[in-house]
C-alpha cells in the first residue's frame, strides 16, 4: 500500500483525508512493478517525436540512447533475479525486418545505422554469455566451501534452463533477421555471432545429458537424508552403482574433473550427515558405551563407503557397453577422500579418548 500526498497543506481530518491522499498498490515483486513502470510508461512517454519535437537534435538523440539503455538495464537484472539471462534487442530491432527488404543492388542498407545496433549488441551478448558459460559447478569446492551433491544437481538443472533460454531467444526471428543482415551485409561481427551461438548450443546439448544422468541420483541422496546415519549403509551399494552408470552412459560427464567434483560433494553428505549424527551434546548427555558404539558404527560407515568406492573403481570394466572401452578412474583417491579422511582422523581420535 502507499499514500501520496495530493500537496494540499490543509491539516488532514477524518473528511479531508480522502480527498487529500490518493492510495494505491504496491506490488509483491518491486522490480516487476518498476519494470511495468519503465516498459508502459517512461519508455512511451520519452520515445515519443511529439515531446521532444522543440529540442535539439543531439538532445533528442542523447535521450532515447538513455531511455533505451535504462529500458536494457531493468530488462536484464529482472531476468538475472528469475534465473535466467535475457538478450536486450538493439535500439530500432523493430525496424530490422524492414531494413531486409530496403536493401539494394549493391547490399547495402537505406539505413545503415541499424547494422551498427546489432553490432553492438552482439558485443553486449557475448559477454553475458561468456559469463554464462564460464560458471563451473566446481566454483564452491575451489572456494572451500562443503557443498552436497544437491548444490550439483541444482546447478545443472539451472544451467540447462538458463542456456534452454537464451538458445531460444538466439533462434527466434528477429534475431534469426538480425543474423541475416550480418551476414548479407559481410559485416566482421557475423563470425562472433556465429561462434556465439555454436558456443551455446554445444553448451546446451551438454547440459541437457548431464541434467538427464544426474536425475536418478536424486531420488538415492533424498533417501539417504531421510534415514538415520547408522542405517545408511544398505544404500551406499546402489548410490555408487549409479554413479557408475552416470559414467558409462553421460557423454559428457565421463571426465575425472566432473567426477571428482560429484564424488567429493558425496563425501560431504555424508560428513554432514555423520556429524549430526554424533552430536556432541548427545554423546556427552549418553552412556559411554552407547556414545562409543554410535563412533564405531560411523567408522564402519565411512570405511564401508570407502571400500565400495574400490571396489566400484576396479569393476568399471562391468558398466561397458557396445563393445566401446570405458575410461578408468585413474585420478588419486585422494583428490576425492582428503576431506573424509581428515574427519575420520577426527572421529578416530575421539574414540582413542
Amino acid at each position: 500500500m502507499q499514500d501520496l500526498s495530493s500537496g494540499s497543506k490543509d491539516v488532514l481530518t477524518p473528511d479531508s483525508i480522502q480527498s487529500n491522499l490518493c492510495y494505491g498498490d504496491l506490488s509483491y515483486s518491486p522490480l516487476d512493478q518498476f519494470s511495468a513502470l519503465v516498459e508502459e510508461v517512461v519508455v512511451p512517454i520519452l520515445s515519443n517525436k511529439r515531446n521532444h519535437c522543440e529540442w535539439p537534435h543531439v538532445v533528442s538523440q542523447d535521450i532515447k540512447q538513455h531511455v533505451h539503455s535504462l529500458k536494457t538495464n531493468v530488462f536484464v537484472v529482472a531476468g538475472q533475479v528469475r534465473g535466467k539471462t535475457l538478450l536486450p534487442l538493439p535500439a530500432g530491432s523493430e525496424r530490422v525486418e524492414q531494413a531486409a527488404l530496403e536493401r539494394d543492388k549493391s547490399g547495402d542498407l537505406v539505413d545503415k545505422s541499424i547494422i551498427h545496433s546489432i553490432e553492438s549488441v552482439v558485443i553486449e551478448w557475448s559477454h553475458q554469455i561468456r559469463e554464462v558459460l564460464k560458471k563451473d559447478s566446481s566454483e564452491p569446492l575451489l572456494e572451500g566451501k562443503s557443498p552436497t551433491p544437491h548444490v550439483e544437481l541444482l546447478f545443472w538443472k539451472n544451467r540447462y534452463a538458463d542456456l534452454e533460454c537464451i538458445y531460444g531467444q538466439l533462434k527466434s526471428t528477429k534475431v534469426s533477421k538480425m543474423s541475416e543482415l550480418l551476414e548479407r551485409m559481410e559485416s566482421s561481427y557475423y563470425p562472433a555471432f556465429r561462434n556465439m551461438f555454436q558456443d551455446v548450443l554445444a553448451a546446451l546439448e551438454e547440459a541437457r545429458d548431464i541434467n538427464i544422468y544426474l536425475k536418478p541420483l536424486q531420488r538415492l541422496f533424498e533417501g539417504l537424508e531421510s534415514v538415520e546415519f547408522s542405517e545408511i549403509k544398505s544404500q551406499i551399494s546402489p548410490l555408487m552403482h549409479t554413479v557408475c552408470l552416470l559414467w558409462a552412459n553421460s557423454k559428457y560427464y565421463n571426465t575425472p574433473a566432473r567426477i571428482i567434483v560429484l564424488l567429493q560433494e558425496i563425501c560431504n553428505l555424508l560428513i554432514q550427515q555423520a556429524r549430526a549424527y554424533l552430536n556432541p551434546e548427545d554423546m556427552l548427555k549418553g552412556e559411554t558405551e552407547e556414545s562409543l558404539a554410535k563412533v564405531q558404527g560411523t567408522m564402519d560407515i565411512l570405511h564401508h563407503f570407502r571400500q565400495t568406492y574400490d571396489e566400484m573403481r576396479g569393476s568399471l570394466g562391468q558398466y561397458q557397453k557396445n563393445g566401446q572401452e570405458l575410461s578408468p578412474w585413474d585420478f588419486s583417491p585422494t583428490m576425492v577422500f582428503a576431506g573424509m579422511d581428515q574427519f575420520i582422523q577426527r572421529v578416530q581420535s575421539i574414540e582413542a579418548s
